[in-house]
């Protein structure tokens, strides 16, 4: 097994709340047969968000090169700073870590995001680097898994997860149509840092202390469906796919997942407590309260998107976070699991114990 030893978080300074969100794009709209779309701003069960960009940058021309400048400034501070915060009131220090994954979607960087960071931060120069890029709504529950494995193959070690994603440099005014506008009323930008550490890491010689420990991980990828989720590249930026059927992939690819995972591991969905699902939308969320029973709790993804809205990668470790503060665990076992391009799912099997 592993421990999910600490979690940090990050988000950007300017705070757009829903009803200014759908004003902003209001205002932008090319003609008002689009206005029907804008319905989504007040269904997403959404209150606020919040952006590396301020409101007026949204209503302007950008290329590529000015994104990715975005990107690099804001989302290598953001990153920064959930690593910090990831370490904040824990026996680890930086030279600790002894692998780093980092995860992003929305910025493309050579050298990698953690060479930025390791040339900011006192990172450990042996440190193993894994960068990966294109999970998009999956990047945190992926990175999670291979970190898993990493430490059954090193269990004295210490891996850091380090995930960053800047919806802003995906946002196009003069490119409003049905798929953006869904896609404006639910992304957004931040940042998370998870640490997990082996089960011989020093710092868990401690009997009394509870952690989340990783007992198992499953992925499954849907064939002939790339066209479901990701980016269309122009020369301009990125433009998101986000197609209407990805709720209804819940019920048939991502049940079938479960069960099969389920049956793996010699476990039944009624021996878990929490569902802490990466939050892709309100039809998601719904779609997977739908096959579970009224002893299943997924409040906690929906304090996420109501607070944040959906990140991407990040978001799952925020929700992670939110649970292991504020939820209370009680019953040993609990899920995470993640969607995102491929169509690819991620579920994670986790035990609360010491």
């Amino acid at each position: 097994m592993s421990v999910i030893y600490s979690i940090g978080t990050a988000v950007p300074e300017h705070e757009l709340k829903q009803d200014q969100a759908k004003e902003l794009v209001q205002e932008l709209l090319p003609n008002r047969r689009l206005s029907k779309y804008l319905a989504v701003f007040d269904s997403a069960n959404i209150d606020q968000r919040y952006f590396a960009a301020e409101p007026k940058w949204f209503q302007k021309r950008h290329g590529l090169e000015e994104r990715h400048q975005l990107f690099l400034n804001h989302g290598t501070d953001l990153a920064e700073e959930a690593v910090l915060d990831s370490l904040k009131n824990t026996n680890l220090k930086l030279e600790d870590i002894d692998a780093i994954i980092t995860v992003t979607s929305t910025g493309i960087l050579t050298p990698p995001l953690e060479v930025h960071l390791l040339n900011r931060l006192p990172f450990n120069d042996s440190i193993k680097r894994y960068p990966f890029f294109g999970l998009g709504c999956a990047g945190g529950g992926v990175a999670l898994s291979r970190a898993h494995e990493y430490l059954k193959a090193n269990p004295t070690h210490a891996v850091m997860v380090v995930s960053v994603e800047l919806a802003s440099v995906a946002f196009h005014h003069d490119a409003l149509d049905q798929q953006n506008i869904v896609g404006a009323a639910l992304f957004s930008d931040g940042s998370a840092s998870a640490v997990l550490l082996g089960e011989e890491h020093r710092l868990l010689s401690d009997q009394s202390d509870f952690y989340l420990h990783i007992k198992n991980t499953s992925s499954k990828v849907l064939g002939d469906s790339m066209d479901v989720m990701g980016w269309n590249i122009r020369d301009d930026g990125f433009y998101v796919i986000f197609d209407t059927v990805i709720p209804k992939l819940i019920p048939t690819f991502w049940k079938n997942h479960l069960d099969e995972c389920l049956e793996q591991n010699e476990l039944n969905l009624s021996d878990f407590e929490h569902i802490l699902a990466h939050p892709g939308g309100r039809k998601v969320i719904e779609e997977i309260e739908k096959i579970l029973s009224n002893q299943h709790s997924i409040q906690t993804s929906k304090n996420i998107l109501r607070q944040y809205g959906n990140m991407s990668s990040p978001t799952v470790l925020f929700v992670i976070k939110d649970a292991l503060e504020n939820a209370k665990l009680h019953s040993p076992y609990h899920l995470i699991t993640a969607l995102g391009p491929g169509f690819t799912s991620e579920i994670i099997i986790a035990e609360w114990k010491s």
